[in-house]
């Protein structure tokens, strides 16, 4: 299989359509060979070329929207340093790398960050300190002795995705992978020798890819269903912590060495729920009824003074949720004019006020 794939890398100049799939199933044999004559580092080469697939804005924009079901602390972070995630999972190069299954982007898994906190949780406070914290963020096994209860953790701890950075369609996507290597210096004693190491043997370098400095993920944690309002609070204190943790300690491996710092740009921030849609006739109407004038291609005008003859009154009595959605369906088909643009909020604004008196 690897024989037939092997000029694959020749074929796609600009690097793999997929870094996932490349990682885990292109890789040639490891050789000793100088640079011009081994596929492995010709290999190795063209991943550094892997781009951010331009369809995943669409797939990550979406995955962003599904965060808003529950309560959600969000903050983006940059990548101080390289990153190494996964570098002991199964992999054909015999370092592993995490990349996204579906889109081969760079991901921090869920799991990883869990383990960041709580490790930084320990090391950072006494125990007594945090004890209520980490049994309402990790749960707790059930103790037969105590008769106490297991109980499973409030937050949920969401993958890092990379963050999507719109681009030029004539313009290239970033890179996201890069060369590196690792130095051993006790081949012999490595390989089983019953000799002492020493400083005699030859350095054996190991090539293998990591994540390039810049990269930008998304954190994101969410209250579990029926947890109470105080995880509210905890949650902006979790995801606080998180940040510290990750500045400091870095998640993934070779952090001694400075991998893994990651830096927040900006205040975690909690979003509450999006609202519940309910079925409701006359919101459905409304939206067949924009439909139709944008097929028509209505002036913005006329759309505006039917909307207040015809639509105004009757969408009042609908529920806040219901008139958010018609008004963000208005904003779409009337978009910003320096004429009508204050005649159009104007007229949005009268929607969504709670009293409906002044119709």
């Amino acid at each position: 299989m690897r024989n037939d794939l092997r000029g694959l890398s020749q074929a796609l100049e600009d690097g793999p359509a997929h870094a996932g799939l490349a990682h885990e199933r292109y890789a040639p044999v490891k050789d000793d060979l100088e640079e011009k004559e081994s596929p492995w580092r010709k290999w190795l080469q063209w991943m550094e070329e892997a781009r951010v697939p331009r369809d995943y804005t669409v797939a990550f924009s979406r995955w962003r929207e599904s965060l808003r079901q529950w309560h959600t602390a969000s903050v983006t972070v940059r990548a101080a340093s390289r990153l190494l995630v996964g570098h002991g999972n199964a992999s054909p190069t015999g370092v592993g790398l995490t990349l996204h299954h579906t889109w081969g982007v760079p991901v921090i898994p869920g799991s990883s960050l869990k383990g960041v906190l709580a490790a930084y949780l320990r090391a950072a406070f006494e125990p007594a300190e945090v004890e209520v914290a980490c049994r309402r963020l990790f749960g707790v096994p059930g103790d037969r002795l105590t008769g106490q209860g297991a109980t499973t953790g409030e937050v949920i701890f969401h993958d890092a995705l990379w963050v999507a950075s719109p681009v030029k369609k004539e313009e290239k996507t970033p890179l996201m992978l890069a060369r590196d290597v690792l130095t051993v210096h006790q081949k012999t004693w490595y390989g089983g020798a019953t000799a002492w190491p020493n400083d005699y043997d030859s350095p054996n370098p190991v090539a293998f890819l990591s994540v390039r400095p810049e990269g930008r993920f998304l954190l994101a944690l969410s209250v579990a269903p029926g947890a109470d309002a105080e995880s509210v609070t905890l949650l902006r204190w979790a995801g606080d912590r998180l940040c510290e943790a990750l500045s400091q300690c870095g998640v993934g491996g070779k952090t001694s060495a400075g991998y893994g710092r990651l830096t927040a740009e900006g205040e975690v921030v909690v979003n509450p729920p999006r609202a519940v849609s309910r079925p409701s006739p006359v919101r459905d109407e409304f939206k067949t009824w924009l439909d139709a004038q944008r097929e028509a291609k209505t002036e913005q005008r006329k759309v505006l003074e039917d909307f207040e003859s015809e639509w105004l009154r009757r969408l009042s009595t609908l529920p806040l949720g219901a008139r958010e959605e018609c008004a963000q369906a208005m904003r779409t088909l009337v978009k910003k004019n320096p004429k009508l643009q204050e005649r159009r909020d104007d007229l949005l604004a009268r929607l969504l006020a709670p009293s409906t008196s002044n119709h």
